[in-house]
């Protein structure tokens, strides 16, 4: 099932990249569609509710957590949260949370 389209504009109904969007809500499985509509504030969401993300959607949100770039490949994403985390552990002196007085 392709995914879910949301419009930044609510209730928007017509055609964008080729894509029919009715009361703000289209659907596509066009990648070139997809990738204009995340650069352009759209809300993608699965097609499937039921389906498991893929990799790629992992890392991205694993590097959206940490407030990283989500953009890339998947090694690119890979080698920019290993990069993150080996900082954080540079800086962290390697103790991770222990020691470090509560909030």
């Amino acid at each position: 099932m392709a995914p879910k389209v949301q419009t930044p504009v609510k209730g928007y109904t017509g055609k964008v990249a080729g894509v029919t969007f009715a009361d703000g809500v289209g659907e596509t499985e066009d990648p070139a569609a997809l990738a204009y509509f995340e650069r352009h504030g759209y809300e993608i969401g699965a097609g499937d509710e039921g389906k498991e993300p893929s990799p790629k959607e992992k890392l991205q949100a694993e590097a959206k957590a940490l407030g990283l770039d989500d953009a890339g490949k998947v090694d690119e994403l890979k080698a920019r949260i290993a990069e993150h985390k080996a900082a954080a552990e540079k800086n962290d002196g390697g103790k991770g949370d222990e020691g470090k007085e509560p909030a």
